[in-house]
């Protein structure tokens, strides 16, 4: 059974980018409502006094955050003992920033499709890294908004339930068995469900990366790629106010890791609008600055921790398609 469900596992890259256009046109209209729910003529006032300057510092740090994570995406290769050249891997895996506005990041599938074109390994010994990845971002995140949850304890629950939802996750895995068993159940009496392809694979080749050194790498490699699009919110906010100082530092991280998590766990493409809510509304709640400045602030903000990635990532995956295309072709030559 687990090897049929297997083949199911596949990714279309005509279907991903229709998705993504759909995806950047609907954001675009949120964005655009946004401006005319915080005063338009306010917001084009803010952007003549604001310090543009300071957004290449933005992009120079959302930048650094892709190397910080490649390493850790590189580090969890090797432990799959998957061999590829660094700059291939480097390649593939800002391909897979361009699929961050697919709900739940389902779409960075597309790292282990182009793996498989490049190295044959299969998608079975991939998943587990994609997973992996996304556990480690998530607890990276809840460490990071530790001093802010000390200053707003209203948040408290929302994250003992994020972090119930990781040691339920890591007993589902140390249990596989029971698990499998589980599923197996549940989908003969509801149907197969697609997306429990992607957990019965990560189950059954889990093991390399859920040890304990391998897991803490990811998790401190996270941390320190995730603080940089926290202090980048930091950064934007003092321009704002007399606002240098750890309170603001940590509320800054709070806000940046509690929208990110949330825009997660609502399975939203990219947290599109359920993100942008969080952080104007929380921007407005610590620091008691206008709507209309809160909205300006989250906008650059999403653009240099969201689209930029997309950005990026469609021009790598585009390379990648582009000299996949070509080696095929000039193997049918030969």
């Amino acid at each position: 059974m687990f090897n049929k469900l297997k083949k199911n596992i596949d990714f279309d890259p005509i279907k991903q980018e229709k998705k993504i256009l759909l995806i950047f046109t609907l954001g675009l209209l949120l964005y655009a409502a946004m401006v005319l729910f915080g005063d338009a003529k306010k917001i084009i006032k803010i952007s003549f006094s604001f310090n543009w300057s300071v957004v290449i510092i933005l992009l120079l740090f959302s930048f650094l955050n892709y190397v910080i994570r490649f390493i850790r995406w590189h580090y969890f290769l090797t432990q799959l003992s998957i061999k590829i050249s660094v700059n291939k891997s480097f390649r593939i895996f800002l391909s897979g920033l361009s699929m961050t506005v697919t709900p739940g990041k389902m779409g960075e599938i597309v790292k282990a499709y182009l793996i498989k074109k490049e190295t044959g390994n299969s998608f079975a010994q991939m998943v587990p890294l994609l997973i992996t990845e996304r556990l480690t971002d998530g607890i990276g995140m809840l460490i990071l908004a530790l001093g802010g949850i000390y200053y707003f304890k209203q948040s408290i629950l929302f994250f003992l339930f994020s972090f119930a939802i990781i040691i339920i996750f890591f007993l589902f895995v140390y249990y596989k068995k029971y698990t499998l068993k589980f599923i197996k159940k549940f989908e003969n009496r509801f149907g197969h469900i697609k997306i429990l392809d992607f957990f019965i694979t990560f189950f059954e080749h889990s093991e390399k990366l859920l040890r304990f050194k391998q897991i803490s790498a990811g998790i401190l490699l996270s941390i320190i790629a995730w603080s940089l699009e926290g202090i980048s919110l930091f950064l934007l906010i003092v321009n704002f106010g007399n606002f240098w100082d750890w309170k603001s530092l940590f509320y800054s991280l709070f806000i940046f890791s509690f929208s990110s998590i949330a825009g997660f766990l609502a399975l939203i493409p990219g947290g599109i609008g359920v993100a942008e809510g969080s952080i104007t509304s929380l921007l407005k709640l610590f620091f008691q600055i206008e709507l209309s400045q809160a909205i300006f602030i989250t906008l650059i903000f999403r653009f240099v921790t969201l689209w930029f990635g997309v950005f990026i990532g469609l021009i790598n995956l585009f390379i990648s398609l582009a000299n996949l295309r070509f080696n095929r072709l000039k193997n049918e030559k030969i």
